[in-house]
């Protein structure tokens, strides 16, 4: 099943310009370019937390200056490190420049 055509996507206004045309599948949006540069060498992944877990990352993040996705790996390092396996920056593949 497609999605409904918006109502108000193809209004223009007086001076206004085109706006771009948006997808109307899935497999068309995918297909769209992407700013981002693919990076082969890493996998995405999601994390499920509870509400307060994330609110207290949150605030050590804040507190550090950094990202949550900084506390985030930091956690995965003493994980990996606990189970006798390198470190996450001795697991990162060399970046050619």
């Amino acid at each position: 099943m497609s999605k409904r055509p918006s109502l108000i996507g193809g209004l223009s206004l007086p001076g206004a310009s085109p706006a771009a045309p948006v997808p109307d599948t899935a497999a068309e949006a995918e297909r769209s370019p992407v700013s981002r540069k693919p990076r082969p060498d890493v996998v995405h992944t999601s994390v499920y937390l509870p509400k307060e877990v994330h609110r207290r990352l949150r605030e050590i993040a804040f507190t550090r200056d950094v990202k949550v996705h900084d506390v985030i790996m930091e956690g995965i390092d003493a994980a990996l490190q606990r189970h006798g396996h390198p470190s996450v920056d001795a697991l990162k593949p060399e970046r050619k420049r």
